[in-house]
């Protein structure tokens, strides 16, 4: 059976978020193995002086690290082996600020590791994921997917291109406008679950 990493970050009480994220779980919870990673509750490390200059000695310069270094990067290090266990890559977020919430940021430079997710060659990025498939979940509260004079939807072109990064290629479903349009949640939230359907059914059967 395959398996599914699961990343969510739904801190807010009655997320919309964590519906999707339910509806998908309920969906395909006998149809693949799934790894459930709460970023809420296990938080990233942040890339900091101590151990982003570890990680750059590491991974950019082959110096291999001491236990106890090794013991400054072990949890990025483990969700990074999360994503390289999957088979398909799940994560479901809110929009702050037409970008990526903090902890999600934080997550993505958790994974994308040079030499284990990605290699960096005189041609630009090899990814090293190219079998695993991501599905991004994202709920806004404004409507981003009218056309504006400017753009306002930083989070999806992003994540497009760190996954792309990985060479994983990745399905994006947003639900625009959960709070510019409070009388249609309920409609916007089964369209949006009909899409993640259907994102299901072509990957697991």
């Amino acid at each position: 059976m395959k398996k599914t990493l699961v990343v969510s970050y739904t801190p807010r009480v009655d997320s919309n978020t964590k519906k999707l994220t339910d509806f998908f779980l309920e969906t395909c919870k006998e149809k693949t193995k799934i790894d459930f990673l709460d970023l809420t509750k296990d938080t990233p490390d942040l890339l900091l002086e101590e151990n982003l200059n570890l990680f750059v000695k590491r991974n950019f310069g082959g110096v291999s690290l001491s236990p106890e270094e090794n013991q400054l990067m072990k949890k990025n290090d483990a969700m990074m082996q999360q994503v390289l266990d999957a088979d398909f890559i799940i994560l479901s977020h809110p929009m702050f600020n037409l970008s990526l919430p903090a902890t999600v940021k934080a997550w993505i430079d958790a994974i994308i590791q040079a030499g284990k997710t990605f290699l960096l060659t005189d041609k630009g990025y090899q990814g090293l994921c190219t079998e695993k498939k991501a599905l991004v979940l994202m709920t806004t509260g404004s409507d981003h997917g009218i056309a504006l004079e400017k753009p306002t939807n930083y989070a999806t072109d992003l994540l497009k291109s760190c996954f792309a990064i990985m060479g994983m290629p990745s399905t994006h479903i947003s639900a625009y406008g959960m709070n510019a349009y409070p009388n249609q949640v309920n409609d916007i939230l089964e369209k949006t679950k009909q899409e993640i359907k259907t994102v299901c059914n072509e990957w697991y059967n």
